[in-house]
């Protein structure tokens, strides 16, 4: 796994050099070149606003979003984020070649979200880039940094049972040594999307295959499930397929009706051999993960 996420940190660093992959800020200022992210002056100047972000967050008590955080696999993902009110924020991505991207600047508290003004170019490609909006969360004594546009992936990963995590880690941003910190009750996750975390799993049969087709390496396939929003079903909201047992899939919500909803599995070529989407397969919000 590490040899190919090596691989592909080559091509998207490369690339980045040459300027194949356009840069793009998400909406922020930006004020440096992509092909001076990564320079000795950069990073340099990336460790002295660290150590002024340290400095700052050992004067602050309790402070509801300001850390450092990190979230990643220990191989080509060590995504680590530090950020103060005043003293801004670094942001770095480590794999297994070393430093894959670097970024910093400012942060501002607007909405309940934390905007992070980039210095340089962010694009979230590949082995790179960070959201720019986050969404401060407390889960018990837990705090993680949700990506705007991932609330309703968070809340998936709670009613999956991925989350919160039993082992060292997270998939998303969670700050250093809350890893192991008890949760209780729901965490205060925006209003709109309460309804997602579900009190017991859903669970669905395939109803119907609407459609296959070829994109990439990967097959996409659109199915019914016989469970809609009188069952408590919301777009985006994912089912594990628990039936039969080697299969390893997963459908996402599309469009939800009273009593049924329309699903897409995504399957890689190589993994369809266990078994393309069938009306045998039952599913569930659960992973099975206990």
């Amino acid at each position: 796994m590490c040899r190919f996420a090596a691989r592909l940190s080559v091509f998207f660093l490369l690339a980045a050099v040459i300027g194949v992959l356009a840069p793009n800020s998400w909406g922020q200022v930006a004020s440096g070149k992509v092909e001076d992210k990564l320079s000795e002056q950069s990073q340099a100047a990336s460790e002295r606003k660290k150590k002024l972000i340290t400095q700052e967050l050992h004067t602050l008590k309790d402070h509801p979003w300001a850390g450092d955080y990190y979230y990643g696999d220990g191989l080509g993902v060590n995504v680590r984020l530090s950020l103060a009110p005043k003293s801004g924020f670094v942001f770095t991505w480590n794999g297994c070649l070393g430093l894959y991207d670097l970024n910093y600047g400012d942060v501002v508290e607007m909405d309940g979200k934390i905007k992070l003004i980039f210095k340089y170019p962010n694009e979230r490609k590949g082995f790179q880039g960070i959201p720019p909006e986050l969404i401060p969360i407390v889960w018990g004594k837990r705090h993680y940094l949700i990506p705007a546009d991932a609330v309703v992936g968070f809340a998936n990963a709670i009613n999956a049972g991925f989350e919160p995590g039993r082992t060292v880690g997270s998939d998303f941003l969670l700050r250093d040594r809350d890893e192991r910190k008890a949760v209780s009750g729901q965490p205060n996750i925006p209003v709109q999307y309460s309804g997602y975390i579900l009190k017991a799993p859903i669970k669905a049969e395939i109803s119907a295959i609407k459609g296959s087709r070829l994109e990439d390496s990967a097959r996409i396939t659109t199915v019914m499930l016989n469970v809609g929003s009188e069952q408590g079903v919301k777009e985006g909201m994912k089912f594990y397929v628990y039936s039969p047992a080697a299969i390893f899939e997963s459908a996402q919500i599309t469009t939800v009706e009273s009593s049924n909803s329309e699903a897409r599995i995504v399957q890689d070529l190589a993994d369809e051999k266990r078994g393309r989407p069938s009306t045998d397969w039952k599913l569930s919000t659960s992973s099975g993960r206990d």
